[in-house]
């Protein structure tokens, strides 16, 4: 592929269009203003619950004066400015990316993938150089109430792979695997459905519906391009090997990704199973290391985090895989790693030059999972890509490095960009429904098979 840099890709990035038409406008003008003033008001509840330090309560009232500065910054198309150092680590790197790359970008000039990620980096920055309120997560409460309201439809789908893996253990055939990798698989791609930066509003009801689906394999004929087949292939000849997952949103999509990490320990194909969080608050509904040992915490004790409805059967199978997990965290047969590079400027083509100690931690793994429409943007660059440009080009240098593991994304497209799909399929869907690249109702498993090729 030709020369590729940020601010110089083969192909347009997507921009909010002048006139309104397009997704990156809609979302600029609409659905990312909306959760900001989500993250003031839940912010401004908090610290009316604060009547433990009047100087907490005056610092969080600047706090909120500081989120809606850079609220009024976006809805206004001011520059984007450089960051204030705050401790996390890379403020430098983030600062020469914008001075070498988009110098002179407004929040509407500037490409998505830039002015969305550098959004929850300000967000994260007002909080982080805070006295007394710089370890709050702003949106743990969303996060743990929506799962904490669905604990009824986790504990069917952890019997349902309690009951897989014990039938796989006890037919460890070939085909008995297959099918049972196929399920999982498919689960954890459909687990992304319930991202709360892409449905701010998500009710219970219609989280118990999405629920639903996934468990049914109702969504499955929308996959829209699928290697699953060929990650078996990889995968089937893995031994105790290493996983890795980097993974996208905490609560259901999580507890998916554990449910599939789970598995793959249990029937012998990972010996080891490395999870990527974030190290800081992102994207509403991203991992965090908190947001992880919190789901191990409410499984191992449901009523603790207030879940109700619950039958006997229901919380013992509950407690029983929260106990094991702990217990797979505590001998490091599950890791948790929170690179900064997750929450930094550079698309993961970058890996190998800009974040290479992830990278030199990713090549040790048999298979990378990245989770999600963030992970896979970031994956390909947010371009007006040719649908059917094979994923591996898209990826480059990660696909192309000899060391490379095998790289398996799992994402529903919330985005309209997208790669991999037969161009008859996307005229196809085109013509159902004019917004399937962004309705979050389509998905894509796709594969770069690395050194496994």
């Amino acid at each position: 592929m030709e020369s590729f840099a940020p601010n110089n890709t083969p192909f347009p990035p997507l921009i909010a269009a002048k006139d309104g038409s397009n997704f990156t406008y809609a979302s600029l003008h609409d659905r990312v203003p909306h959760i900001l003033t989500d993250v003031i008001n839940d912010f401004y509840a908090a610290i009316q619950s604060r009547t433990d330090s009047d100087e907490a309560v005056a610092e969080g009232k600047q706090l909120t004066s500081a989120l809606s500065r850079l609220k009024h910054e976006m809805v206004t198309d001011k520059l984007l400015t450089p960051l204030e150092e705050d401790g996390v680590g890379d403020t430098a790197k983030w600062n020469s990316w914008l001075a070498k790359y988009f110098p002179q970008a407004t929040w509407y000039s500037a490409p998505f993938l830039v002015w969305e990620p550098y959004l929850y980096r300000r967000i994260a920055m007002i909080f982080k150089r805070s006295q007394y309120w710089n370890t709050y997560d702003f949106f743990a409460s969303r996060k743990k109430n929506t799962f904490i309201a669905s604990m009824v439809a986790v504990a069917k789908l952890c019997a349902r792979v309690d009951k897989l893996t014990r039938e796989c253990l006890e037919d460890p055939s070939t085909t008995k695997l297959h099918l049972a990798f196929i399920e999982m698989l498919q689960a954890s791609l459909w687990g992304n459905q319930t991202d709360l930066s892409m449905f701010p509003d998500l009710s219970n009801e219609r989280l118990e519906e999405m629920q639903a689906q996934i468990s049914s394999g109702e969504n499955n004929s929308k996959i829209v391009s699928n290697d699953t087949d060929k990650i078996w292939s990889i995968v089937s000849r893995i031994s105790k090997g290493r996983v890795d997952i980097v993974l996208d949103n905490s609560g259901f999509e999580l507890l998916q990704d554990v449910l599939l990490a789970h598995w793959l320990v249990s029937v012998g194909i990972a010996r080891q199973i490395v999870f990527h969080p974030k190290r800081i608050p992102w994207y509403v509904s991203d991992v965090t290391n908190q947001d992880f040992y919190w789901l191990i915490n409410a499984l191992q004790d449901p009523q603790s985090v207030g879940a109700s409805g619950l039958s006997s059967s229901d919380e013992a199978v509950l407690k029983s895989l929260g106990n094991q997990w702990s217990s797979l965290l505590a001998s490091n047969v599950w890791v948790l790693k929170d690179e900064l590079f997750w929450t930094g400027p550079y698309g993961y083509r970058y890996l190998p030059s800009e974040g290479s100690d992830t990278w030199m931690e990713l090549v040790n793994a048999d298979c990378v999972i990245f989770k999600g429409d963030l992970n896979y943007r970031k994956l390909i660059y947010d371009l007006q890509w040719p649908v059917s440009t094979p994923f591996i080009d898209a990826i480059g240098p990660i696909a192309t490095d000899p060391n490379a593991p095998a790289v398996v994304s799992l994402r529903t497209a919330k985005c309209d960009t997208i790669v991999g799909v037969d161009p008859q399929r996307a005229r196809e869907l085109f013509a159902l429904r004019k917004d399937w690249m962004y309705s979050g109702e389509y998905g894509v498993i796709q594969l770069s098979p690395g050194r496994w090729n």
